[in-house]
């Protein structure tokens, strides 16, 4: 399964939608990789390039964050969940590496990919924008 870009995933900042768009397109390459049976392609080129844009992405969320007058709460939930993104990356990357990866593990990892991409833009990168979009002028 894929995962298919609308105006739904729109956030409505200009920047942050089209770093998402790149998630999405790297998402849907590890996603298209391992069903096609192309385990490798996906654990050597594929995630290794997914991570260091996921580092790149979060960066400029997390300077929005800091500089665009969102609510402390939010902002705090919002690094809790780039955090916990992170966190589930590097623990399947030392599962593998450390050979104890059930053959399930790239399929899971896929589907938490998709998941965790989706709900995030929905629910709290949607929350960001409305924020940043009714944080007085001085403060965007």
């Amino acid at each position: 399964m894929t995962i298919t870009w609308t105006t739904e995933l729109e956030t409505g900042i200009r920047h942050i939608d089209l770093q998402h768009q790149e998630l999405v397109d790297l998402i849907n390459q590890a996603t298209d990789a391992l069903a096609q049976g192309r385990e490798q392609e996906m654990l050597e080129q594929i995630l290794p390039k997914l991570a260091g844009y996921v580092v790149f992405h979060f960066g400029t969320e997390e300077s929005l964050l800091a500089n665009a007058g969102v609510l402390a709460s939010h902002a705090q939930h919002h690094r809790s969940a780039h955090h916990a993104f992170s966190a589930r990356i590097q623990q399947f990357k030392q599962t593998y590496a450390d050979g104890s990866a059930n053959a399930n593990a790239l399929p899971e990892l896929a589907n938490y990919l998709q998941s965790w991409l989706v709900d995030h833009i929905l629910i709290t990168d949607k929350e960001l924008a409305r924020q940043i979009r009714n944080a007085p002028r001085g403060q965007r």
